[in-house]
This record gives structure tokens, sequence and C-alpha cells, in this order.
């Protein structure tokens, strides 16, 4: 299942749209690491709807292992840009926090 933070959600809920949100991932050419895409979209036979902090989701079932575990943050980078991050423990490189 994949996670979304309180201010991910936020941020989507700010769109207005009414489609739901579909996340969908493409592997780099050189095989070392995903692309994370983002966009409104209608769902398909061949997707999974689910309900996260009040944001649909949509995600081809094919993806579904490889997006497993997933969190998607919204955050700010070097002081006022802000963007989504994606925390995928799937993803090769992927590093988790140091704890």
């Amino acid at each position: 299942m994949i996670k979304l933070t309180e201010d991910a959600a936020q941020q989507i809920n700010t769109s207005g749209s009414e489609s739901p949100l579909r996340i969908a991932v493409t592997q780099h050419a050189n095989n070392k690491g995903f692309q994370y895409l983002m966009g409104f979209d209608e769902q398909k036979d061949d997707d999974s709807l689910y309900d996260i902090r009040g944001v649909k989701i949509l995600i081809a079932n094919d993806l579904l292992d490889i997006l497993n575990g997933m969190e998607i943050d919204f955050v700010e980078i070097d002081g006022e840009d802000k963007q989504f991050i994606f925390k995928n423990p799937n993803d090769p490189n992927y590093k988790a926090p140091a704890e």
C-alpha cells in the first residue's frame, strides 16, 4: 500500500480535481532507479483504486508490487521551492534514513 503524508494529501487536494490521481513508475534507461509520474486520470479495468487521506489514488495492477510500501511527501527544498518526493524501498536508489 502507498502512504501519503498529510502535507502531500493537502497539496493534492488543493487541485480541486474530481478525477483520481494516477501514480506510475518507469525505470530509467540505465536500470539504476525509477522515475515517478503523477497525474489525474480515469480508472481503467486493470487499475486498483485506493482512498488514502481523502485522496483517490489509481495504480495499474502490474505496478502494485513495485510501489508497495512507498511514501509520497511534499517538502520544502532550498527555502521556498516545494516538491513531491517519493520514498520507495523497492527502488534500487532508495536510501532509508539513518535511525
